[in-house]
């Protein structure tokens, strides 16, 4: 439901404090007992007496505002409108059956005639409650009107990761029955703390006169290592297409844009399209399923120049305080170099826990197997992998301010990886310990 909407069903909870301009008179029985079931919320039955007591008595105004009423809460809200205009008639003056019409008319999606009705009874100074709401109406409507919007996120993060270049567990590495000594840097894990910034901004047009949006999101990814300065990343990252939205499901599609430098020289760039499907079955069932294709160009390989296939999948439960995600991901690389080309599957299932304090916890578990397709060029064989991650947080919102979308968060992660291969040099185990402070608006 919109906030519009929202607002709307809401406010026939206000008693509202003026005098009706006409005294009921005497009426038929099933008034009476239409009012009651008004006072109980039986809509549907206060609808059906109500109107059998207006095919009596069509011309009573006190009769027809309680019709409205009813008519209204039903959905019937032509029927709505033409009760307060008989009401109208009697007293061109009447604010609450101004303010019920504005109601009514926004129900429609006659904006402007609602906008009218509203500011024709705050000219009348009334009572400062009514007035308020009045105003938090107004407001719903000029953001329905508006077109852009804008929004994103920017996270500043610090990490301690204890093998920073995923070195193997042993620098003497076997290849057959033959053994060798690693030396360099990338022979024995290194230990290093990285400061990361992400800046994430959004841009969603929306134009009512068609059934799509359009929404363009930058995305600007740093990461400062504290000794290993060859391991810093600059990305850069562009994404911009419609985007379809119903009542059940949201899709869009878009076109994609890349760019990432290592130590401040261009590494790797990237151009492609993608497409999501999420679908609320429920309220506490979603899912959501996508796909992806770049072609990416590698300055420093040209070996590794490939296209790139990406196909996932997540069903999501929510139940009380409790979401249960399952990312499914199949990965096709196709590169310039065979020997880069690999087929890769991944699960990772996660849970969140809401706690009442403004808090959360959450775990995860991740699993990636990937099958490269030609020899190694060095080892003369196929190169197979195996990584496992367990993921284990807590965060909590430091600060929220729910009228201008805006919130401040602290996480704190851990995540274990344990890397499996065939090939000595690249299993490696490593512990990463983040934490990251951010802001949204």
């Amino acid at each position: 439901m919109t906030p519009l909407k929202f607002l709307a069903v809401s406010f026939i909870a206000l008693h509202l404090s003026f005098a009706q301009a006409v005294l009921a008179e005497k009426l038929p029985a099933s008034y009476l007992q239409g009012k009651q079931y008004l006072e109980q919320e039986r809509f549907e039955e206060a609808y059906t007496e109500l109107y059998k007591a207006f095919l009596l008595e069509p011309g009573n105004p006190e009769l027809n505002f309680q019709l409205g009423r009813a008519a209204f809460e039903t959905s019937r809200f032509e029927e709505a409108i033409m009760a307060y205009e008989r009401v109208l008639i009697a007293d061109p003056e009447a604010m609450r059956v101004k303010l019920e019409m504005a109601r009514a008319f926004l129900q429609l999606g006659s904006k402007e005639v609602a906008r009218q009705f509203f500011k024709e009874v705050l000219a009348t100074n009334p009572p400062e409650q009514v007035w308020k709401n009045i105003e938090t109406f107004l407001a719903a409507i000029n953001a329905s009107e508006q077109k852009h919007f804008i929004s994103g996120t920017l996270t500043l993060g610090h990490a301690w990761d204890d093998n920073a270049r995923s070195a193997p567990l042993s620098s003497q590495v076997s290849v057959g029955t033959f053994e060798f000594q690693l030396t360099g840097q990338s022979a024995t894990p290194q230990s290093d703390q990285i400061n990361s910034a992400t800046l994430v901004l959004n841009h969603l047009y929306k134009n009512e006169e068609y059934p799509f949006m359009w929404k363009t999101a930058a995305t600007s990814y740093n990461a400062l290592y504290q000794s290993l300065h060859d391991l810093e990343v600059n990305y850069l990252g562009l994404a911009t297409g419609p985007v379809f939205q119903k009542d059940n499901y949201l899709w869009d599609v878009q076109a994609l844009g890349s760019a990432i430098d290592v130590e401040h020289d261009r590494y790797q760039s990237a151009f492609g399209a993608a497409s999501s499907l999420a679908v609320f079955f429920s309220k506490n069932i979603l899912g959501t399923v996508a796909i992806k294709a770049e072609e990416k160009n590698n300055y420093l390989d040209p070996g590794r120049d490939a296209l790139n296939l990406l196909l996932s999948a997540m069903p999501v439960l929510v139940f009380d305080h409790n979401r249960l995600s399952l990312l499914l991901a199949k990965e096709n690389e196709n590169a310039a170099d065979e020997v880069n080309s690999y087929d890769r599957f991944a699960w990772k299932l996660r849970y969140d826990l809401t706690l009442p304090d403004d808090s959360a916890i959450f775990a995860g578990l991740g699993y990636t197997l990937t099958d490269y397709d030609a020899p190694h060029s060095f080892f003369s064989i196929y190169r197979h992998d195996k990584v496992q991650e367990l993921t284990a947080g807590i965060s909590h919102q430091l600060w929220q301010d729910s009228a201008r979308n805006q919130a401040l968060l602290m996480q704190l992660s851990h995540t274990y990886t344990n890397a499996d291969s065939n090939i000595d040099l690249y299993t490696y185990k490593k512990n990463v310990t983040e934490l990251n402070l951010t802001v949204s608006f």
